[in-house]
This record gives structure tokens, C-alpha cells and sequence, in this order.
């Protein structure tokens, strides 16, 4: 029969180990989320950029040729559409990992 001093220092083992295995899992989230949440940012970003290129140069080429609203909108168009591709790019090579 064990002691009671025994299976007292086994329970505080098991609780120690128990409370590291519980910080590492803790850790392993907080850092898949801290990747989901760069990843969000970095797609996002790159929409906007698409977009606000997209829109300068159309603003520019307006102004250089004097057809105001029509390249602008164009352009601007064009630029969102880049954007997209970029994000499905990106996504397709998060997947095929």
C-alpha cells in the first residue's frame, strides 16, 4: 500500500504537468490566431493598395489627357480587379499547403 505522502507528491506532479501542458496549448492558439490576424491584414492591405493605385493613376491620366471622370473610374475598376487576383493568388497558396 503507498503512503499518503506518495500519492500526494504524484498529484502535485500530475497538476504541475497538467498546467504546463494547458500553457502550451494556450501558446499554440494565441499563435495560429496572431497568423490568421496578419493574414487578414495582409489580404486586406492588398486589396486597398489595388484599389488606391488603381484610382491615382487613373486621377494622373485624367488630368494629363483632360477626360476626366473616365479613367479614373476605369482604372479604378481595374485596380480592385487586380486586388482580387492578388487575394486569390495568395489564398491559393496558403491552400495548397
Amino acid at each position: 500500500m503507498k503512503k499518503p505522502e506518495d500519492i500526494e507528491a504524484l498529484n502535485k506532479k500530475i497538476g504541475a504537468f497538467k498546467k504546463k501542458e494547458a500553457a502550451k496549448r494556450k501558446e499554440a492558439v494565441d499563435d495560429a490566431r496572431s497568423e490568421n490576424a496578419l493574414t487578414g491584414f495582409q489580404l486586406s492591405i492588398e486589396l486597398v493598395a489595388g484599389v488606391f493605385i488603381g484610382a491615382a493613376m487613373g486621377y494622373f491620366l485624367d488630368l494629363m489627357f483632360g477626360t476626366r471622370p473616365i479613367l479614373l473610374c476605369v482604372l479604378t475598376v481595374l485596380g480592385g480587379a487586380a486586388g482580387v487576383l492578388n487575394i486569390y493568388r495568395s489564398t491559393k497558396e496558403e491552400f495548397k499547403e
